[in-house]
């Protein structure tokens, strides 16, 4: 993984989709909201797709227009980014819906008359409409479809992440060939939850492929539980600490966005392992919300979701099962977009204490002006930078006025 993209940690958590739904109606009524149906039986299709820091964004076609929609397994239904349009169907029926700050909203459900997704078309499928994310996503995506695609309706897939390409199948057995071989992670409800092996513990984790570049999200609260209650664990995860202090946490859903300040540490973790993959040398924080991991593992290695089956197998990129990752967080920067009504600038920062960028002199709430000379005018600017490897320098105004320039 690049050093910058824990700079910008805070692109992976604007696809974050914090999603849980209660009904309002009977159940009956919330299932036939939710239900769709395929069009197509008994076939096999190719979809060129674009790979996004490891997540798959397809094309389909909504009222004869190309959308992109992110493959998010980490939702259980889709959504829209953005405002209401024309073709979209009130279905009559709400939902309850928890955002990222944990407040209860209700959420109509609409419907997509047909997607077409290469050859196959969905009718009726069910979204949550939402302009909350918009000012992160910048146009890149336009929405979501969730894993309801697979627990639902039984489909397959696999995610060539090196030639982008996807692969959709409704065929039993179909991938059974490829799949031989590989070592297997079996999830065994609604959600793909499987166990990923770390050098303190072996632990039940979310694949939430709408954690676009994100590793493994381990929230330091759940890391001081295992602490209190083993010793011999709290010993061997004291032993990969790197550092250890308060941050901002920030978390983003299609809902809302929060920031709260928690205890975090920075991790060295030797060696990870899930499935065929082994990744050694990796360093994670562990200031955020929710276990799971995210899509910079598919940056390695290509994913069959295998739904009658409730399987999935990573196949590693040429063969390469095993990853130096060597990545560095010490810069210990990253940004947020300032609050609505804010004339001093469009984007925050946020600062780890103790690490580069705090040394530096930055500090949490200064205002980013530019990068590499190019002025931040607007999120989206910020957002859409070509990424690279190399110091980066960046000018920020504290809210005092003062002038700060930093190179990281």
């Amino acid at each position: 993984m690049r050093e910058h993209t824990k700079t910008f940690a805070f692109i992976k958590a604007m696809t974050i989709i914090l999603v849980s739904l209660t009904s309002l109606q009977s159940a009956a009524q919330i299932a036939k909201a939710f239900d769709f149906n395929i069009a197509n039986t008994d076939f096999v299709d190719t979809v060129k797709i674009k790979i996004w820091n490891g997540a798959a964004v397809v094309p389909v076609e909504i009222n004869g227009v190309v959308r992109n929609m992110l493959f998010d397994t980490g939702a259980q239904t889709g959504f829209w980014i953005g405002k209401e349009e024309d073709w979209m169907i009130a279905s009559g029926d709400s939902v309850k819906t928890v955002d990222s700050q944990k407040a209860m909203l209700k959420k109509a459900i609409h419907k997509c008359p047909t997607i077409k997704m290469g050859n196959i078309s969905i009718e009726n499928y069910p979204i949550i409409v939402d302009n909350g994310l918009s000012q992160y996503t910048c146009g890149i995506i336009d929405g979501a479809l969730a894993f309801d695609l697979i627990v639902k309706k039984g489909l397959s897939f696999k995610f060539d992440t090196k030639d982008s390409l996807m692969i959709v199948t409704d065929r039993k057995g179909f991938f059974a060939k490829e799949e031989k071989g590989h070592k297997i992670l079996k999830y065994d409800s609604s959600r793909p939850t499987f166990f990923v092996k770390f050098p303190f513990s072996k632990i039940r984790m979310l694949f939430d492929s709408g954690n676009v570049g994100g590793w493994f999200d381990l929230p330091q609260e759940l890391l001081d539980r295992w602490c209190k209650s083993d010793q011999k664990m709290k010993q061997k995860i004291d032993e990969m600490t790197l550092h250890s202090d308060t941050s901002v946490l920030s978390s983003a859903g299609v809902f809302g966005a929060t920031y709260d300040t928690v205890a975090y540490r920075i991790l060295r973790i030797p060696q990870v392992e899930i499935g065929d993959l082994t990744f050694k040398d990796l360093c994670i924080s562990t200031n955020t919300a929710m276990l799971k991991l995210g899509t910079a593992v598919m940056q390695h290695a290509s994913l069959i979701i295998d739904a009658p089956k409730r399987r999935f197998v990573l196949l590693p990129h040429d063969g390469k099962s095993e990853v130096v990752v060597a990545n560095k967080i010490t810069r210990g920067l990253s940004f947020r977009p300032a609050e609505d009504g804010d004339t001093l600038g469009v984007a925050r920062a946020i600062v780890k204490k103790g690490l580069d960028a705090y040394k530096k002199g930055v500090r949490s709430g200064d205002y980013l002006i530019s990068i590499d000379g190019i002025p931040i005018t607007d999120y989206c600017t910020f957002r859409l930078l070509e990424p690279h490897d190399d110091l980066m320098h960046y000018v920020l105004r504290s809210p005092e006025g003062e002038i700060k320039e930093v190179d990281l």
